[in-house]
Formats: C-alpha cells, sequence, structure tokens
C-alpha cells in the first residue's frame, strides 16, 4: 500500500473528528423527538476540545493541548447525553465521570508523547479510574450507605493496602531490577548516587 502524505493524513484526521462529532450530534438530535431539548453550551465545549486536539495532533504536538482536547471533547460529550436524556443519568454523575475521564485521558496522552505508556502517567491514571469508579457506584446508588461511613470503616484499609503495594513496588525494584529496566531517556535523569542505587 502506497504511504499516505502528512497533508492528507491531517485531511483523514480532521474528516474522522467531524464525522464523529456529526454522529454524536445527530444521536443527541434524535433524542429530540422524545421531547429533550439539546444543550448547546456542551456542545460547543466538545467542539471547541475536539479542535485542540486536531491542533495537538497537526500544529502544537504539545501533549497538554492533546489531554485538554480529549478532556474537553469527552466532557462536552458527556454533559449533551446527561442533560439531554440520552442516558438515564442524573448529573450527580457528572463528576465521577469527569474523574474516569480525566485518567483515561492522561493514558491517551502519555501513549500520545512517548509512544507507549509509562509507569508515571498509568499509576495517576488507574488511581483516578477506581476513584470514578467508586465514585460513580455511589451517585448511582449502586452502593447504598452514605460516602462518610464507607470511607470511615474502609478508607484506613485502602490506604494500608495501598502503602503496602508501595512498598512491594518498591522491594521488587530494588532487588529485581532486571524486571523494570530504565529507558535511556529516565537513565538520563538520574543523579550518579540514583544510578548506583539501582544498579545502573
Amino acid at each position: 500500500m502506497k504511504k499516505i502524505t502528512v497533508p492528507m493524513l491531517n485531511v483523514l484526521l480532521a474528516a474522522g473528528v467531524i464525522l464523529i462529532i456529526a454522529g454524536l450530534l445527530l444521536i443527541s438530535r434524535f433524542s429530540l423527538g422524545f421531547g429533550v431539548s439539546l444543550p448547546v453550551g456542551p456542545i460547543i465545549v466538545m467542539i471547541f476540545g475536539a479542535v485542540t486536539f486536531y491542533a495537538a495532533m497537526t500544529i502544537i504536538h504539545w501533549a497538554i493541548f492533546f489531554f485538554v482536547g480529549l478532556l474537553l471533547f469527552f466532557m462536552g460529550l458527556a454533559i449533551t447525553f446527561v442533560f439531554s436524556n440520552v442516558f438515564p443519568f442524573g448529573s450527580e454523575t457528572l463528576l465521577p465521570i469527569a474523574v474516569i475521564v480525566s485518567g483515561i485521558c492522561l493514558v491517551l496522552t502519555c501513549v500520545f508523547k512517548h509512544r507507549k505508556i509509562r509507569g508515571v502517567y498509568f499509576t495517576p491514571s488507574l488511581i483516578l479510574e477506581i476513584l470514578g469508579v467508586v465514585f460513580l457506584l455511589f451517585s448511582l446508588k449502586i452502593i447504598k450507605i452514605p460516602f462518610s461511613i464507607f470511607i470511615a470503616k474502609w478508607g484506613p484499609l485502602a490506604l494500608i493496602l495501598a502503602g503496602a503495594v508501595l512498598i512491594g513496588v518498591f522491594l521488587w525494584q530494588r532487588n529485581f531490577n532486571d524486571f523494570f529496566p530504565y529507558d535511556k531517556d529516565e537513565l538520563s535523569d538520574l543523579t550518579d548516587e540514583e544510578k548506583e542505587f539501582y544498579g545502573e
């Protein structure tokens, strides 16, 4: 297959973004037949996010623009779907959805920036996604007890487990460094003392 030129790739990306926005707007528009009004503000946020994402992919190439573009697009989409009643969720689910979407966008930004998933992005992303799911379970009333009682009961155990996992990762990496090889760019950031500590 013949290699596609960069301008043609940019056109394909723009067409893909436009088609996704058009399809999502049509989904929201079809919900109008059920007596639901289509919110304009979230659609503007979604379009602004798509434009920022496109600029990050083709012109600017900054990871922060990529992250913000994706986050704005997905949050505009979520707000549009919640307020147009496409999904039967209330506005109380928007914060947990925002936390989950932030975690997903963080992983995608890592892939955009480094062409692979790195722990420095993956760990906070995983924490955000777990917290978002927990908050969503409370928002949807799947977990019936009050959040404050849940935190009082299970919070200390979660902190102990998180601390044990972090200590375990430290000890594992300290003793079995071959399973956690550093990238060359990570090694260049280490001091000589840190390189010696990690056996590099």
